[in-house]
């Protein structure tokens, strides 16, 4: 079996007001809920996408969020990991937790 790599998160957020971490909780407890939060929020980013025109598409059941810029430009995001790769440049990604430090990101590629 080949070894999964991973990419650390060059920047990060801080920390999650809406989801924030619990010492005492399983990562597959955390990852869930903060996939969760992020569900029920999804038609405040979806509300903020029309607005500036991007588009903004929810894959793998809520796992995977994926937005295009007007200029084509790909944003993706894994609110259960909370991974965010501008791009594809894993090397560079921001580590943000709920969907108010995604919108910050989304904010600043503008």
């Amino acid at each position: 079996m080949r070894k999964r790599t991973r990419n650390p998160d060059k920047y990060r957020m801080g920390r999650s007001s809406i989801a924030p971490y619990v010492a005492s909780e399983g990562w597959q407890t955390r990852h869930h809920r903060r996939m969760q939060a992020a569900l029920a929020n999804s038609h405040e980013v979806e509300v903020w996408c029309e607005r500036h025109k991007w588009r903004f598409s929810i894959k793998n059941n809520g796992h995977h969020w994926v937005f295009v810029t007007s200029e084509d430009k790909m944003i993706e995001w894994w609110p259960s990991s909370g991974k965010l790769a501008i791009g594809k440049k894993w090397p560079e990604g921001i580590h943000c937790h709920d969907y108010q430090q995604l919108l910050e990101v989304l904010e600043m590629a503008l």
